[in-house]
């Protein structure tokens, strides 16, 4: 119960303290000094209600009271000595007038509401029958003779008055003595009262001051973690690229080499095994790379996703960063456990330098992001230093990207055919549809901006019109009368879209193409990836009509297994194995076994990148079925094939 109430007010007061700070305990400590003030007050006021009458009334009775005893007392040993003949008449008057004066006063000064009790009455009346009784014995004691029985018994009945009255007094005294008790003891619990609030007041000080204290501490460290969060990267604990910025900022003339470092194929293990585990390797990966670069007298920074940055001074001692990259290549050569799973990592790197390459942290992560860029297209593993010429290939793929991306409504796309024939009959059966742009007057090689179209995107619109445009085609062809299979190549990205049987569906529908003269083509590598799925989707792009071949083929890693699964209808070699192609050689060993593993699963085999008459030569001797390249034919636009498709038919 006790700790569930604490909890309660902890929760209480929680939000309190977080919204009004100390400021909250100052007001608490405010609020109960008024309270304790006013309660004090108030408490003072009663006690000095209790203590006034005490000291104006009950203390002067018992005052009062005592001396009354005295004179009743007095006045039985003044009658005494008048009978005993210890004084005279006059003496005996005298003093019993100055008696009677004294007991009137006293009798005056008692409290006036006291004058109605009892008691007061029954001591009034004796005092009275006393005075009567004085009288009688000097009546007495004044005859001649004197009648001494009678004077006796008058002594006697007022000694026995005298007694009643003393023990009157007496009870009195004690009445009053009881009630100053009873108000010393009210009084004594209201001092008592105030005592405790007062000491309730002082601990309740020293309870805030250790809670101001312990928030003032607690704000302290929350400041310290807070100041240390703007410095240090959540995950790594690593410096960050704000702090980064500031170091290069505050650089001299002194050179430095900075760095970028991209851990290779980052996002693939971050899809594959998900972001805890992504997160894992890169508190891994630092462990490794941290303690390396500090001996080299460095400082490692974390900026987003898989990136870091290095800075090391290159006044010192002789260590080039390239022993770091090699230092840093073999720390990685240990596998890293993940989730189960032992990785092997490489890193790419893109160095610049200070101030040669850049005076401002924005300059140099630019230049270190392009060196790094490149040494990701060469392959990664590896260490690149920038060069000017690097930011204007940039500058020129940035404007090449903003080119592309208005060229399907410019009209600046193509296509160009390149005939496919049987390689007995040399008969022209099909084509292959192949891009081309046409930019600033000039042709625009598939090489440099398909791998732009890819990394940006824009593939998926410039697929969706090759597409179109060459089932527009296929259908003038086979409404001219002069069918032809139209092989399109479908890409990576454009395969693995979500829409994209939706799309090949509605092109067919839309054209009103025979889907029997349609080849898709899609790439080794891109049917093994999440092969089941790949089945799936072979097979609902089958059920439509369309042909589908395995472009490249030889160069990827393709199971047999999953192979013969694969719902397709041709296999494409590859033209790296036809290049070198001579009877005999390991290409023509490798195309033999091509063509004997496509016969075997029952598919038609093409070979593309068909050159010479000795490749024609080699192919037809191992049984190849079709043929594609320059011996041929060169990719030609739709006027110089449609020449050309004549020229044969003639």
């Amino acid at each position: 119960m006790r700790h569930s109430l604490t909890r309660r007010c902890c929760q209480w007061l929680r939000p309190l303290v977080s919204q009004f700070g100390v400021y909250f305990f100052f007001a608490v400590v405010i609020g109960l000094g008024l309270l304790l003030s006013i309660i004090v007050l108030y408490s003072g006021k009663q006690v000095n209600a209790v203590i006034q009458p005490l000291v104006n009334e009950s203390v002067p009775i018992l005052r009062t009271i005592s001396e009354l005893k005295t004179k009743v007392t007095e006045r039985q040993v003044i009658m005494n000595q008048y009978f005993a003949y210890g004084l005279n008449q006059a003496q005996f008057k005298k003093k019993y007038r100055e008696n009677q004066i004294r007991l009137s006063l006293l009798v005056q000064q008692s409290d006036p509401k006291r004058h109605q009790h009892p008691r007061h009455i029954a001591i009034m009346a004796l005092n009275d029958n006393a005075q009567l009784l004085a009288e009688r014995l000097e009546q007495v004691m004044s005859s001649n003779p004197v009648d001494a029985d009678e004077a006796r018994a008058i002594l006697v009945e007022s000694a026995i008055d005298t007694n009643e009255l003393l023990l009157q007094l007496d009870r009195s005294f004690v009445d009053v003595s009881q009630e100053i008790e009873t108000a010393s003891r009210r009084s004594l619990y209201d001092v008592s009262v105030m005592i405790k609030l007062v000491l309730a007041y002082s601990l309740a000080i020293v309870v805030i001051a250790i809670l101001v204290a312990y928030y003032i501490h607690a704000r302290q460290r929350a400041e310290k973690k807070l100041a240390h969060a703007a410095r240090h990267d959540r995950l790594t604990d690593l410096l960050n690229r704000r702090v980064f910025e500031a170091d290069i900022a505050a650089l001299g003339d002194t050179p430095y080499a900075v760095i970028l470092i991209a851990i290779d194929r980052f996002q693939r293990v971050q899809g594959g095994l998900g972001y805890e585990a992504g997160d894992e390797l890169l508190v891994a990966v630092t462990a490794r790379l941290q303690p390396i670069i500090q001996q080299f007298g460095g400082v490692l920074y974390r900026f987003e996703s898989s990136y870091f940055a290095a800075l090391l001074d290159l006044s010192g001692e002789e260590r080039p960063p390239e022993l770091l990259a090699k230092e840093l290549h073999d720390a990685l050569q240990v596998g890293i456990l993940i989730a189960g799973h032992e990785l092997f990592l490489t890193l790419s790197m893109g160095g610049a330098i200070y101030p040669q390459d850049g005076g401002d942290a924005v300059t140099l992560i630019r230049n270190m992001d392009a060196a790094l860029e490149q040494a990701q297209q060469q392959g990664g593993n590896a260490l690149r230093y920038y060069d000017q010429e690097m930011n204007a290939r940039a500058i020129e793929r940035l404007a090449l990207e903003a080119d592309l991306r208005y060229a399907i409504e410019r009209n600046q796309l193509q296509l160009y055919f390149q005939p496919q024939a049987h390689i007995h009959s040399l008969q022209i059966i099909g084509v292959e549809c192949l891009i081309r742009w046409h930019h600033l007057g000039k042709l625009v090689s598939p090489i440099e901006f398909i791998p732009l179209a890819e990394e940006s995107g824009l593939i998926i619109p410039m697929g969706e019109w090759i597409l179109r445009t060459a089932c527009q085609q296929a259908k003038a062809w086979q409404d001219a009368g002069t069918p032809l299979i139209v092989a399109i190549n479908i890409s990576v990205r454009q395969f693995q879209h979500p829409h994209f049987l939706s799309l090949v569906r509605q092109v067919l529908q839309t054209t009103a193409v025979d889907p029997a003269w349609i080849e898709l083509e899609i790439t080794e590598s891109v049917v093994m990836q999440d092969a089941d799925h790949t089945i799936e989707l072979l097979q609902q792009l089958r059920d439509l009509g369309v042909m589908l071949s395995i472009d490249d083929f030889g160069t990827g890693y393709s199971s047999l297994s999953y192979l013969r699964r694969f719902p397709i209808n041709k296999l494409k070699i590859d033209q790296s194995f036809v290049g070198n192609l001579v009877s005999g050689n390991q290409d023509a060993a490798i195309v033999d076994a091509i063509v004997r593993l496509g016969h075997n699963l029952g598919l038609t085999v093409i070979a593309e990148g068909v050159e010479t008459e000795a490749h024609l030569a080699v192919l037809a001797q191992l049984h190849c079925d079709e043929i594609q390249g320059y011996y041929f034919s060169r990719p030609l636009p739709l006027a110089e094939l449609t020449r050309f498709l004549s020229s044969q038919i003639a």
